[in-house]
């Protein structure tokens, strides 16, 4: 059996450290191995004033305190966090075709709730590419990035939805663009005045109200 790649640094009789497992087990982590540093000399100068803390194999370190999203934000910049979708929106390794994406997986977003698609603090970076607006550029970033964690509930059904609107280039549009994930999926974006849609590389694709 392969060594757990998170250790998670605790303590005997530990407020904070029963805290720490406790968001550990909502952010659904990968297996860890709990290491308790009671009356272990290294350790206690190492992490006495500073557990619980998360280690990755790599010695990269997360400190208390942290809750669901930044601890899935960080595990996904190591890639330890599987997507909640699993291969619903895999991470992307090579060049991504947006605007010719696989088919055959439209309906795989099809009444999912925004939150498993994008999931809170998941946003790591956002490339606006249309905006049909008379804002300044740094603005209309902001108004993508507000809308866009705003979103919550289940994707409409596709006959609630303009035709083709989930795909760029809708002469409805009022924004479209591209987001980067901290888990390293892209997604593109195209926002009018009612929803916002999302589409993947592979052909996924949804909308929501906004």
């Amino acid at each position: 059996m392969s060594e757990p790649r998170l250790i998670l640094y605790q303590r005997d009789d530990c407020h904070l450290c029963d805290l720490a497992l406790e968001t550990l087990a909502q952010a659904r982590v990968p297996a860890f191995e709990s290491v308790f540093i009671d009356g272990d000399v290294a350790l206690e100068a190492r992490y006495g004033v500073r557990v619980p803390v998360l280690q990755e194999a790599g010695g990269r370190t997360l400190d208390w305190p942290f809750d669901v999203v930044t601890l899935r934000t960080w595990l996904a910049s190591l890639a330890l966090l599987v997507h909640p979708l699993g291969s619903l929106a895999a991470p992307v390794t090579d060049d991504v075709n947006l605007a010719k994406p696989g088919h055959g997986a439209t309906a795989r977003w099809s009444g999912v709730h925004v939150e498993q698609v994008l999931p809170a603090g998941s946003i790591q970076r956002l490339v606006v590419t249309r905006a049909v607006t008379s804002a300044p550029g740094e603005l209309d970033a902001a108004s993508v990035r507000e809308v866009l964690t705003g979103l919550s509930g289940p994707a409409l059904d596709t006959g609630h939805r303009p035709r083709g609107l989930a795909q760029m280039g809708h002469a409805a549009s009022i924004w479209e663009g591209v987001i980067v994930l901290a888990s390293g999926t892209v997604m593109g974006f195209v926002i009018d005045a009612d929803m916002v849609c999302l589409h993947g590389a592979e052909g996924e694709q949804a909308c929501w109200t906004r």
